[in-house]
């Protein structure tokens, strides 16, 4: 697990709600604590989909990010800044799959429940944390060091100043 405390939290927003940068994420859960507290939680309600809905989800059970993003953003935007606010984003099972086959990491994908950036904004301060949530107890780090590189790298390739 990693913290990154991010340089430009204006920079760092349009990359949230106004470019595509974090679009192929899943939403694990969004918090905004204002005059009200609104929570979100990203798990799809399946039984709200028909047949054909359920399948074009190609078997995801969260939301993507990009089909939320503006739904959050909507909750925010206005002329006082929240005074915290918390995104929890999880990278797709396929990506997931993919990153571990990519470095040859010792673990099985079914074995993981997620790979997680933490977002989180409180007083005037925006960090980002990552996290990995394993089905089994394991004290191979591998896939921890490889998740929290490919953040810091991505990050540094969409000019997302952090420390």
């Amino acid at each position: 697990m990693i913290a990154l405390q991010i340089d430009d939290i204006r920079q760092f927003m349009l990359h949230l709600f106004s470019k595509e940068t974090f679009d192929a994420f899943w939403l694990y859960e969004a918090g905004v604590k204002m005059g009200v507290s609104y929570v979100i939680d990203g798990l799809l309600n399946q039984d709200f989909y028909d047949t054909e809905e359920r399948e074009n989800l190609d078997g995801r059970t969260y939301a993507l990010w990009k089909e939320q993003k503006q739904i959050v953003f909507a909750m925010i935007r206005g002329h006082k800044t929240p005074e915290n606010m918390k995104i929890v984003l999880m990278l797709s099972k396929e990506n997931t799959e993919k990153m571990i086959l990519q470095n040859n990491l010792p673990i099985h994908p079914e074995d993981v429940r997620g790979l997680f950036l933490n977002i989180h904004f409180r007083d005037g301060i925006l960090n980002c944390t990552t996290g990995v949530s394993l089905k089994t107890f394991t004290l191979e780090k591998s896939l921890d060091y490889v998740w929290d590189e490919m953040v810091r790298k991505y990050f540094k390739y969409q000019q997302i100043g952090a420390q």
